[in-house]
């Protein structure tokens, strides 16, 4: 009688085992994602780097949206970013406020912050407001103005984006460690070894990167040992 090597290695068994720890990440997520409801939680990171991108064009945000506590430019845009809000949605919110918000009165303060020079952007501002149409060197103006804006909203977005992935990721694989190492546990009573806490604990590690993936990688598997099986078996 021929021996089958996949009668003694269930792949299938290892593809349930990947969706299992898969699902231990994806509950952990979601006990992160929970954190939301206390102020915000692990969401509150990164918005410090947008919030100080958005500082040297403040005068034309409250200009924008006026100095209504409940409603300043700040609690604004970070109620967007806590809630997930797109981040091309969140981008070009930021940028139409500057752009709402630039007067005569304050045109002068953000040349700097735009790249472009004090007088020539007040130019631009005071013929806009008039209903003048822009020359070729005040269009000029106005398009440095808009890109660095653009430019520098962008890369803090970004970078913000970055910095929250990064710490969400950090927190969900410590959670799925204690969720694994609680189970086990659990289940044995707090009787269990080194090892098995050990091995709990590893798990627990791979949950997090390997929640997305789960469900294909254990059907790949199984289509993998299938094929394998009946090559074997021929």
């Amino acid at each position: 009688m021929s021996f089958n090597p996949f009668h003694a290695l269930s792949i299938d068994g290892i593809g349930q085992q990947i969706i299992a720890i898969g699902a231990l990440g994806t509950a952990a997520f979601g006990l992160v994602d929970a954190t939301k409801a206390v102020r915000g939680g692990v969401s509150n990171r990164g918005f410090g780097v947008i919030q100080a991108a958005l500082e040297p064009f403040d005068a034309a945000l409250r200009k924008a949206l006026g100095d209504n506590p409940g409603c300043d430019w700040k609690t604004m845009m970070k109620s967007h970013w806590i809630n997930g809000r797109p981040k091309d949605e969140q981008k070009a919110i930021a940028v139409s406020l500057i752009q709402l918000g630039l007067t005569d009165e304050n045109a002068a303060a953000l040349a700097a912050a735009g790249q472009v020079e004090p007088a020539a952007l007040q130019a631009v501002v005071a013929a806009l407001t008039k209903g003048e149409e822009l020359t070729p060197v005040q269009l000029n103006v106005l398009g440095r103005f808009k890109a660095t804006i653009e430019a520098r909203v962008d890369a803090a977005y970004e970078r913000a984006d970055q910095l929250y992935r990064t710490t969400a990721r950090a927190v969900a694989g410590i959670v799925a460690v204690l969720l694994a190492v609680a189970v086990v546990a659990i289940t044995t009573n707090f009787g269990g070894d080194a090892n098995t806490y050990l091995a709990a604990a590893l798990v627990g590690l791979v949950a997090v990167p390997l929640a997305p993936i789960a469900r294909d990688l254990a059907s790949a598997l199984s289509t993998a040992a299938t094929a394998l099986g009946r090559r074997v078996a021929g």
